[in-house]
């Protein structure tokens, strides 16, 4: 039984190495391959005109709208700024890595930003937490706030949690279950 197991995965692996490249997903060309290639050019004179035409023509792109550039600032910027809202991370979307495997950013688990308010809904005495950098958290559980805690509120540290939710500690206190509305 055991060896009719290790058959099967053996030939599933063989079988698997085989299909065709066409299977996997294609990488497209960056605008800065041109570029890249022109530096393997050992005459001077066609290497200048490579390089001529490949920055023309990534300008020319760039100008029109086709091409913009973001470092690894910006991605990680955007992403803390995005957290909790239900969006691919940009290092996936831009499909790069720095080495094979290691991403090119590290994916925001946690943010902690200063409260600009706190309002209680009168009704359902759930929370609705104003971040200074324009987020805004619903509470989505049953946990009462108390008075003392909103009053002396000066920041809050948001971290995922199981299931796709997140957690919301203020002042490192317990934390309660948001959810990003804004």
């Amino acid at each position: 039984m055991k060896l009719q197991r290790v058959a099967v995965l053996a030939g599933l692996s063989l079988a698997a190495s085989m299909l065709p490249a066409s299977f996997a997903e294609p990488m497209l060309p960056r605008p800065t391959d041109d570029i890249y290639k022109c530096a393997g050019i050992t005459e001077d004179g066609a290497r200048l005109a490579c390089f001529d035409k490949a920055v023309a023509d990534l300008q020319s792109a760039e100008t029109a709208g086709k091409v913009r550039t973001v470092d690894v600032a910006s991605i990680e910027k955007l992403e803390r700024e995005s957290f909790g809202f239900s969006l691919p991370s940009l290092a996936q979307v831009f499909g790069r890595t720095e080495d094979a495997g290691k991403p090119l950013t590290q994916e925001v688990d946690e943010v902690t930003l200063p409260i600009a308010s706190i309002t209680i809904n009168r009704v359902t005495h759930k929370a609705l937490i104003t971040l200074e950098n324009g987020q805004a958290w619903e509470q989505i559980d049953s946990e009462a706030l108390p008075r003392s805690k909103i009053r002396k509120a000066k920041e809050a540290t948001i971290r995922k949690a199981a299931f796709g939710s997140f957690l919301m500690t203020i002042n490192g206190g317990s934390g309660i279950r948001v959810r990003r509305v804004n």
